[in-house]
């Protein structure tokens, strides 16, 4: 069997993982933007005054940029946002709605299962970091770890997550 041919379904928005002391909820991906290039005048012209994250930093309530490299951004915001994709003279823009699931892991054992999918415990200025062996962005929002998992590997990942909730 290859590794990616799994018979369960990806989660959907609302989709719970409950067990003793944790719980994993798939979110709705709200508005994501791609940016690249300039980061800093992407941001003041898209999203002005949002912050950016870097790996297990608070994320506030409005919009907000994860880092992903040097040069590259996920900007999150309520809605998707409204432009034209493609170069912007220092800045690259496309849309991303569809490019990461946001999941939320909440409750007291919360840090032990990210302790056990994650080797990086934080100081990069990049949020991006391996995650149950994926490449996600992962933060913190108010009690929450919140993980954004390349949409492809939602439902291995998803999957694991079910079985190390239960450990």
């Amino acid at each position: 069997m290859r590794e990616r041919d799994w018979t369960n379904a990806a989660p959907e928005a609302g989709d719970l993982i409950e067990a003793q002391g944790v719980t994993v909820r798939c979110l709705a991906p709200g508005g994501a933007t791609l940016i690249s290039g300039d980061l800093d005048a992407a941001v003041t012209v898209l999203a002005p005054g949002a912050p950016m994250i870097g790996l297990l930093e608070q994320i506030p309530d409005g919009p907000f940029a994860l880092r992903i490299a040097r040069d590259r951004a996920l900007l999150c915001t309520q809605e998707p946002l409204d432009f034209r994709p493609g170069w912007h003279e220092v800045f690259a823009i496309s849309p991303a709605d569809d490019l990461y699931v946001p999941f939320e892991i909440a409750g007291e054992k919360a840090e032990a299962l990210r302790n056990g999918c994650m080797s990086a415990q934080a100081g990069s200025l990049s949020a991006m970091t391996l995650f149950g062996d994926k490449q996600c962005l992962v933060t913190r929002a108010r009690t929450a770890i919140r993980v954004w998992l390349p949409r492809s590997e939602t439902a291995e990942l998803w999957t694991r997550l079910q079985v190390l909730s239960r450990v």
